[in-house]
């Protein structure tokens, strides 16, 4: 018996060795006790009284043996369906030091501390006591088009108060992430005071006036009675309000910590057409650190300005920032049939969530990035021209993003400057298949998605799969039409170039396989004279995916975006291992630095079938390859 007792015990002494101090750093914000994992998809959980076991795959022995070392007692799925559980243990070992441990394990997907997130509060400043932020963003002018429809929008908060006269029939029954009820009583205020701003009774006699009177709050409660909540709260209730019909999310809360499961929670939004708007932060005079879920690229982060358009001290500023809002001294409801005028960037951000609720209104058939673009371009420009790191877009103007919604065509940002001189266009280089050539919108069918931005159209087969498998962000904007192309087994297909791609239509395969995606990374490095074979080998790596077929690994920041982005087989809004190599493919090459354009220099790493660039703050775009291929062959 001696010998089982002594591994034990010397397993815990590893477990429980200190970290390095960029680990304790934040030991305050981590939840002591629990975890956070994601598992491979397949894999079951079996809850007995004593211990937790998995099931369902091969060499499960090494994390049933490390759950029994923690002693693993209780796995809580975030969300129906979902592969990321909250692992709660008892043995008192640092869950940071735990996480790394079990992320090394193949059947891990990823594991990580559950971490707090806190409602964001402010200083105590004094204010005026009236509503002079809907006077600042034209919402009088703007309610005389539209006062909203019955759009829902979910408030993740500490709950709402359902009875204040100034909510009533305004609130749906809503969810708490910590019982699994549908008890979101407010014990806190705050999320009553969000849930005035966006959709308080109007034109009542009494009260306030939110900003979409006709839109309905969803409420969420996923902080506490202290304004205290985690990952695990959040992440579920995102996925609750998704699911429960939300068209918009607010989140007045974060922290400066990036999660993993955050981020799935909000993909899985995102994924399903829901816009989300959080707040910035109020952290500006305590390191400015990126708040999160605001700095997520798929939320809208919006910062607070006070009653002269000068955004506030306290405020978060970085290249997140999306948009600002009135966030200082906002009258709204409070518990009780009281009315209060909080301050933060929690109270400006559901200014935000109101006008994208109006937004929807008078579009309801637009997708959320024209929604989104709608709110950005209809901003006033306050800060240095263009966007900016204190305003992003601009300080939200009400007026003018209905305006803006009423006659949308397009995306208005950053347009081409006119060309005072035009000159006329050149032909196509000899030998360019006539699908390239520029078509007429009215040459398109309704049946036909028409681009201005490349004169191109998209239909049939090929859009429903670049719809499904990630449309703008994956493949581009269309630079082709369809047309008759010899591929790479000698046969003829059809197929179309997109920006960063080329699809090719198979016919005798059933979908979702009859649209196939070509080795568009390596095509491109042999049409410009490279091989990939010839890369240094870059091998094994800790800490990242490795590929014994091509021996290279994928490290972050291009990991992360590897695994969140994939091809959609299952059905499920999460990417399996398979999803993202049917996307991409093997790793060519190593990170390598390479100049994307004179002068330009950035970090790449190249795949079967496209190109990641790294660029910075953990940005990382997909490589314009279709162009560069088709500029290659001589055909621009």
């Amino acid at each position: 018996m001696k010998q089982p007792i002594l591994v034990l015990i010397m397993l815990l002494a590893i477990l429980a060795v200190v970290a390095p101090n960029a680990t304790q750093a934040s030991e305050s914000s981590v939840i002591g006790g629990e975890l956070l994992v994601r598992l491979r998809p397949g894999i079951q959980v079996a809850l007995n009284t004593q211990q937790v076991e998995i099931l369902g795959a091969s060499n499960l022995s090494t994390l049933n043996r490390e759950l029994r070392v923690i002693e693993a007692y209780d796995f809580s799925p975030i969300g129906i369906g979902s592969d990321t559980y909250r692992i709660k243990f008892r043995q008192p070992i640092n869950p940071a030091i735990v996480a790394t441990r079990l992320a090394r394990d193949p059947l891990v997907v990823y594991a990580e501390p559950n971490y707090r997130r806190v409602l964001l509060r402010t200083p105590n400043d004094k204010v005026l006591p009236q509503q002079w932020g809907l006077h600042n963003i034209q919402a009088f002018e703007a309610w005389d088009i539209s006062t909203g429809a019955a759009i829902v929008i979910a408030v993740l908060d500490t709950g709402v108060d359902a009875k204040h006269n100034d909510l009533q029939g305004q609130i749906l029954s809503g969810f708490n992430a910590f019982t699994g009820s549908n008890d979101s009583n407010d014990d806190n205020g705050h999320g009553t005071a969000v849930a005035g701003l966006i959709a308080a009774n109007t034109n009542n006699g009494e009260g306030i006036a939110g900003i979409c009177w006709g839109c309905k709050i969803l409420p969420v409660k996923v902080l506490d009675s202290r304004g205290g909540g985690d990952d695990a709260s959040v992440a579920a209730g995102i996925r609750w309000a998704v699911d429960n019909g939300a068209r918009v999310i607010n989140m007045s809360l974060g922290g400066s910590e990036e999660s993993q499961t955050l981020r799935d929670a909000v993909d899985y939004a995102a994924s399903r057409g829901v816009l989300m708007v959080a707040a910035s932060g109020n952290e500006r005079s305590e390191g400015n650190l990126p708040s999160y879920p605001a700095a997520y690229d798929s939320v809208i982060a919006v910062g607070a300005t006070g009653n002269s358009d000068v955004v506030t001290g306290f405020s978060n500023t970085g290249p997140y920032v999306d948009l600002a809002a009135p966030g200082v001294g906002l009258w709204t409801t409070l518990p009780g049939n009281e009315y209060g005028t909080p301050n933060g960037t929690s109270f400006a951000s559901p200014y935000v969530a109101g006008a994208a609720g109006l937004a929807f209104s008078v579009r309801p058939d637009l997708p959320i990035a024209d929604i989104r673009c709608i709110l950005e371009a209809g901003a006033d420009d306050k800060g240095a021209p263009g966007r900016d790191d204190e305003y992003g877009w601009g300080r939200l103007n009400l007026l003018r993003s209905l305006q803006l919604a009423q006659n949308y065509t397009g995306c208005p940002l950053n347009p081409p400057a006119p060309n005072p001189n035009p000159t006329p266009t050149p032909p196509p280089p000899s030998g360019t298949p006539p699908a390239f050539a520029p078509i007429p919108p009215g040459s398109v069918g309704a049946d036909r998605l028409y681009f201005p931005e490349t004169s191109h159209s998209l239909g049939g087969g090929f859009r429903q799969y670049w719809e499904v498998n990630g449309g703008l962000s994956i493949f581009g904007f269309p630079i082709s039409e369809e047309f008759t192309e010899v591929g790479s087994d000698g046969q003829n297909y059809t197929v179309q170039y997109f920006e960063r791609h080329r699809f090719e239509f198979h016919p005798e395969l059933a979908p979702p396989y009859h649209v196939l995606l070509t080795r568009i990374g390596d095509d491109t490095l042999r049409a410009s004279g490279r091989d990939w074979f010839t890369f240094a080998k870059g091998g094994k790596a800790v800490g990242c995916l490795y590929f014994a077929e091509t021996d290279q690994s994928i490290c972050e920041p291009f990991l992360s975006y590897w695994r969140s982005n994939g091809l959609e087989f299952d059905g499920r809004a999460s990417k399996d291992f398979a999803e993202s190599l049917a996307l991409f493919g093997l790793p060519l090459s190593a990170p390598q630095v390479e100049e994307l354009e004179p002068g330009v220099f950035v970090t790449v790493q190249w795949f079967e079938r496209a190109r990641f660039e790294d660029h910075g703050a953990g940005r990382v775009l997909l490589g314009l390859l279709g162009n560069q291929l088709v500029i290659t062959r001589g055909w621009r």
